[in-house]
């Protein structure tokens, strides 16, 4: 029992107080005003600097501007906000003075002329029809006075500025916030929880008993809600057969129901970072991680309430777009967003890699339907590639074609024209209100009970909407088509302030692919490291630069350096992306690559003397970094295993007469068991007992050497595509055609006639195994990749003929991601539908624990 404990307690805070912000003695300077200037002045005149720099003064409507830049600023100052401005401003500035590349916005700070004259934001909120109030509302934000004396503000209605930052200079940006705010900052907290699917499989295995298979149905049943699993309760209501399993595992969902949404762990934010006006352990309590940064005790939510948090995302496309530039030497800034290389380009997509936004799969297809002409296009490209907005797309894509309005009403076109009369932007709505009657502030109040669903305050804004249209003598059709737009809104409408701030970073990445494409590869090549599965990631370029005429040239240890580089009008594979090479390795291979080899004997020794492993040095063999030195990898990589058995005095024995066995360690040997290797005095450098220990360890690799032989094209392909992530001397089709068995290339499917038969072979990329929803039948939907495109499989059951019954029940597995499969079937529009399968199983191996597979 614990006696005289006292547990350390913090001082109860009743809101956020704002960091405290000491700015430069330079930066009044350089406004002309002096160092005493309250900081409302301060920002006032960083305006006006603004305002001059981006040519506003010149422009026809600056008076707009004028009237706008002025309600921002008071509303700041009259919300106490005006501090937490000049906090990002502060950031933003060391960025754009240290030629840190960061993003022109992210999320609703687009919407702020303020944020655009300091050059927080670069998207000009005027000219782009966004509103102040879907950043700062006036009556979404408040100040509270402390017991104390002190005014707090409510940190969950605090404004929210996001800043997207190079993804390598990221932690630059981060010490330098903590050297601003020493002692006041941390990162955030996360905490992970028991979502529905998650505890319904493990509660399936502990309570029940179940097997893989049968929590796998369990959890299928589950369903989501823009891409997230609902909860049990509300999964039961929605689907029969999670009803009908509840009811067959009754104890299963009864504990689940009491675990679910506990914690199961917890991690760092992946940008999050907390500052606090007093030190930060008086605030709340901190953690360490295991490298030794600060953690908030406390999660998001509970942090937001004690300090201000800001959101500083390192964005990998920023550095690949900084790296390429770099490379041409011209500013990413000054790209036209506008210029027709872009859109025509997009207009014929077949190439998404590193178009960003645009290279995952759902907005890839978005932008191949709608092909955009223009940056507003580009923007309505991303807003609608969301769950919800997906419902958007054929109406907006009929708008593009045709230009006519797809407006719910003729009285919305205008507010609407945006995004071609569709309702799509979270924006249309406020300008929609505001058009009927309401004020800006009202519009976004609406909104925000709207799009949240808020129940208990539907009925009292319908009934506003229908009063406000009356007392405006307006239609009752025009109310009801408005209403109608927005009961639905949660569902579908995304903020534009976020799309079109995107749009941009797509427009900019999207241009120097279609006009540099070389350059863009090799960023997005160097860029690969980083991502979470490398391999693949290059493995997709891969796919692509043939249609740009450009070659991903082997890896070669007198031609390739540590990481990608430009040859000719071709690209070198990087030795550092070579798996198997870890960080620690690479300065040690560029030494290896640095030192001049005339034979194969000192090849091996050099590779020691660099200290890189045999498991290396084999890597770098089956990756062909050593194929100038002629003779068949498989051999090499024996004789390199053999040499390695070697003692120093062995090996350089060998060396020294080298030159009259042709540099063959196997020969080499021949002539020691004839006693014709000696030493200085004439004595033989091996003894039998010696040679007979030499001959065991040759057999072990001797078996790996005739395992691999046996199949050497497929060995090739095999080990440059699990150690480059490409394969560059044989494709799959090479490996496995024969006369009556002839695979169709992924990238000829699109012209193949739906229905003809065909063959095709690939490498396994995901295996799903569920149940349709029509009919209850179970099927596999294979993902596969070859050299030059992917394609999707569906093996299921028909009506007629139990395919996958049959397959399974003959004792056959469920294809696994890496596998490599052939499969025939029909092609029906964009599915493959299988009708036979099989896994090819043929072992090649590396250590001598592969030959036990």
């Amino acid at each position: 029992m614990l006696t005289n404990f006292q547990p350390y307690s913090f001082p109860l805070a009743e809101g956020v107080i704002l960091p405290k912000i000491k700015i430069e003695p330079r930066f009044y300077k350089e406004l002309g005003i002096n160092s005493s200037s309250s900081n409302y002045e301060f920002l006032r005149r960083l305006c006006w600097k603004g305002i001059q720099e981006r040519g506003i003064d010149k422009l026809p409507n600056a008076k707009d501007y004028y009237a706008r830049v002025k309600y921002e600023l008071e509303t700041f100052e009259e919300l106490n906000f005006t501090e937490y401005i000049l906090l990002n401003w502060e950031v933003h500035k060391f960025c754009i003075e240290n030629n840190i590349p960061k993003g022109p916005a992210r999320g609703s700070a687009a919407s702020s002329c303020v944020l655009y004259l300091c050059r927080v934001t670069d998207i000009d909120p005027l000219k782009n029809g966004l509103f102040f109030e879907r950043f700062v509302s006036k009556s979404r934000a408040r100040k509270i006075v402390g017991r104390d004396g002190i005014t707090y503000l409510d940190g969950s209605l605090l404004a929210d500025v996001d800043s997207d930052i190079s993804y390598d200079r990221r932690p630059e940006v981060i010490k330098f916030i903590e050297e601003k705010h020493k002692g006041r900052t941390a990162k955030i907290l996360t905490l992970g929880t028991l979502s529905s699917k998650l505890v319904l499989r493990e509660c399936g295995k502990i309570v029940d008993g179940l097997n893989e298979e049968s929590v796998n149905e369990i959890s299928s049943h589950v369903p989501k809600k823009f891409n997230i699993p609902v909860e049990i309760n509300e999964g039961i209501e929605e689907s029969d057969k999670l009803k009908e399993l509840s009811k067959q595992y009754p104890k299963t969902f009864s504990v689940a129901k009491k675990l679910e949404g506990l914690i199961k762990s917890t991690g760092v934010h992946a940008s999050g970072i907390a500052i606090s006006h007093n030190d930060l352990t008086d605030t709340m309590p901190v953690q360490k991680t295991k490298d030794g940064d600060l953690v908030s005790g406390f999660e998001m939510h509970d942090v937001g309430a004690l300090a201000v948090k800001f959101d500083i995302l390192g964005l990998k496309t920023l550095t690949v777009i900084d790296d390429c530039c770099k490379q041409l030497n011209i500013n990413y800034r000054t790209i036209d967003e506008t210029d027709t290389s872009i859109y025509e380009f997009l207009g014929n997509l077949i190439a998404p890699q590193g178009i960003f936004q645009v290279e995952t799969e759902t907005t890839f297809r978005v932008c191949q339907k709608v092909k955009p002409r223009c940056i507003e296009h580009l923007t309505a490209v991303i807003a609608a590639s969301r769950p919800g907005t997906l419902s958007l797309v054929d109406d907006y894509v009929k708008f593009v074609e045709t230009g006519k309005s797809q407006a719910p009403h003729p009285f919305l076109e205008d507010v609407f024209d945006d995004a071609g009369g569709t309702p799509m932007y979270q924006e249309s709505t406020l300008r929609a209100l505001n058009k009927i009657g309401f004020d800006l502030e009202s519009c976004e109040s609406a909104r925000k009970v709207i799009a949240k669903k808020i129940s208990e305050k539907m009925p009292e804004w319908e009934a506003k909407l229908f009063d406000m249209a009356e007392k405006n003598k307006l239609d009752k059709s025009i109310p009801e088509a408005l209403w109608k737009v927005m009961s639905d809104s949660a569902n579908y409408q995304f903020a534009k302030c976020h799309s079109r701030s995107y749009a941009q970073i797509t427009a900019i990445t999207c241009w120097l692919k279609a006009n540099h494409p070389t350059e863009f590869f090799l960023s997005l090549l160097k860029m690969a490291k980083h991502e979470q599965e490398p391999l693949q990631q290059i493995h997709k370029i891969s796919q692509e630069l043939p249609l740009f005429g450009i070659k991903l040239l082997a890896p070669d240890l007198s031609k390739s350096h540590a990481d990608f580089s430009i040859e000719g009008k071709n690209i070198r594979f990087g030795l550092s992306s070579i798996k198997g090479i870890s960080d620690k390795s690479v300065n040690a291979l560029m030494g290896f690559c640095d030192t001049h080899f005339d034979n194969k004997y000192e090849v091996f020794c050099g590779a020691e003397n660099s200290k890189l492993s045999i498991a290396v040095l084999c890597g770098l063999i089956q990756a062909g970094c050593l194929d100038s030195f002629g003779g068949e990898r498989c051999r090499m990589v024996l004789e390199a295993q053999v040499f390695h058995q070697l003692t120093q005095r062995e090996k350089l024995a060998v060396m020294e007469c080298g030159e009259s066995h042709n540099y063959d360690i196997f020969a080499a040997l021949r002539l020691a068991a004839n006693g014709e290797i000696v030493n200085d005095k004439g004595k033989p450098v091996f003894t039998e007992k010696r040679l007979e220990k030499l001959r065991g360890e040759h057999a072990k690799f001797k078996a790996i050497y005739d395992q691999n032989i046996k199949h050497k094209e497929f060995c090739y392909w095999y080990f440059e595509h699990n150690l480059l992530g490409y394969s560059y001397s044989y494709n799959l089709r090479q490996v496995f055609d024969e006369p009556e068995h002839t695979y169709t290339p992924f990238l000829e499917l699109q012209s193949c006639e739906d229905g003809e038969t065909l063959r095709l072979v690939g490498v396994v990329t995901d295996c799903v195994k569920a149940k349709s929803k029509k009919n209850g039948e179970k099927y596999l939907r294979i993902h596969l990749a070859d050299e030059g495109g992917n394609a999707t499989c569906l093996f299921m059951n028909t009506s007629k003929f139990r395919k996958l019954d049959e397959y399974l029940e003959k004792g056959n597995a469920e294809p696994k991601k890496d596998q490599i499969v052939t499969v025939v079937g029909k092609k029906n529009g964009d599915i493959f539908f299988v009708d036979k399968i099989a896994i090819l199983d043929e072992v090649i191996a590396l250590k001598l624990r592969d030959l036990k597979k």
